[in-house]
């Protein structure tokens, strides 16, 4: 990380070139400030009711405090499994009193950072039930160990263990809701999964799980959380929103028209650059809760090389794809659309409340939307040398 402590604080311009068929069309074009500190991985951002911001770096295993007002740059707690400390800082998840819940992965507990920004106690990390029912499942990458969003009252969501008591698989996961007050967990809704994207081997003591497809550019249903606790649940075929809420019959939008992207040697050739140059950090799970864990793969392990489909759906998800899918606390829904290669310009459908696409929002060239605040959206932008810095926009 580039230790520099001072903000560059930017003029806003939004354009707005046009309104087509009822979609406004928008291009972020300079944010309000940026971070002139880099970061090597940014997972996760949370903006504070002061306005700060907290970002997680899980690539340098580090929480900062960013204030864009003062320019200052804090770091929050640090590595490690004591009082104050994380082993791998992941998610972010804010409380109703302002405080926030840092992921710690390894560790597979909470950390509480105050509304101060200071660290404080721990959460442990709640065992959800299995698929199928019958007790407790397996605390897995993907389940609870996955955190993909929480709501205005502080209750956590994430994707339930494909695998039962026994091992089987399902073809589809619950969506599970943590209410840590009750305490309780809820279904609120179900997601297929592509075929083959769940596979579980060994035996009692040694067991392999393995998430996510090894086929790139599988189509796979997204979902994301709004601040209401409503569901956004994203298809790719045909490519179309509903929203989830409770027992409400799901609001279902329109088919949105698209025309498959067909994968070239060059797409190809783009991923496998990108993984060689960013490997991404492989997670060994095991003993007790707090006692940390093995932040690489076995010795000696080789990811198997990916394979690809023959087109690209209209957006990308699944174990491993970061943010395509994102939700902002009043309730739209950003969806990162796929691209042709070569094209470095990132282009997002936004959705409302009832699941019709109302704007398209582009980017600036090899940037990605991290979250949400207040009227605010957080662009993260990634330099020629990998280094990524944070940036504030006005929400359009």
């Amino acid at each position: 990380m580039r230790q520099t402590s001072r903000l560059a604080i930017l003029a806003v311009l939004v354009i707005v070139p046009g309104v087509a068929g009822g979609q406004q069309k928008v291009a972020l074009a300079k944010p309000t400030a940026e971070t002139t500190e880099s970061f090597t991985r940014i997972t996760a951002i949370r903006e504070l009711p002061s306005g700060k911001v907290l970002v997680a770096d899980a690539q340098d295993k580090v929480v900062q405090l960013v204030d864009f007002a003062s320019g200052s740059v804090t770091k929050v707690g640090r590595e490690g499994n004591g009082p104050g400390e994380y082993a791998l800082p992941f998610a972010l998840a804010g409380l109703p009193d302002g405080s926030t819940l840092v992921h710690d992965m390894l560790n597979r507990r909470f950390l509480i950072i105050g509304a101060d920004g200071k660290p404080g106690g721990f959460l442990e990390m709640p065992r959800p039930p299995a698929s199928g029912g019958g007790g407790g499942g397996p605390v897995i990458l993907g389940g609870i160990q996955q955190l993909r969003g929480y709501d205005n009252q502080g209750r956590l969501y994430f994707t339930g263990s494909p695998f039962s008591p026994t091992g089987g698989t399902a073809d589809s996961v619950a969506l599970q809701r943590w209410d840590r007050v009750r305490p309780a967990f809820d279904t609120v809704g179900y997601l297929k999964l592509p075929a083959g994207s769940a596979q579980r081997s060994g035996n009692a003591n040694n067991v392999t799980i393995r998430m996510g497809s090894n086929i790139r550019f599988t189509p796979a249903e997204a979902w994301a959380v709004a601040g209401d606790g409503s569901i956004a649940r994203v298809f790719p075929d045909p490519y179309r929103v509903a929203w989830l809420n409770g027992k409400s019959a799901p609001v279902t939008g329109p088919v949105v028209p698209y025309t498959p992207i067909k994968v070239t040697e060059a797409d190809k050739k783009e991923i496998l650059d990108a993984q060689r140059r960013n490997p991404g950090t492989r997670i060994m799970i095991g003993g007790p809760p707090g006692g940390g864990g093995g932040g690489g793969p076995p010795p000696n392990f080789q990811p198997p090389a990916p394979e690809f489909a023959d087109t690209k759906p209209p957006f990308e998800s699944g174990i491993g794809i970061q943010g395509s899918v994102l939700a902002t606390p009043e309730g739209e829904v950003w969806v990162l659309r796929t691209r042709p290669a070569g094209d470095k310009t990132p282009s997002y459908d936004v959705f409302d409340r009832t699941g019709t696409l109302v704007k398209k929002v582009s980017l600036n060239p090899s940037s990605r939307v991290a979250g949400f605040g207040k009227g605010t959206v957080y662009v993260v932008r990634t330099d020629e040398d990998d280094l990524q810095y944070l940036q504030r926009y006005a929400r359009p």
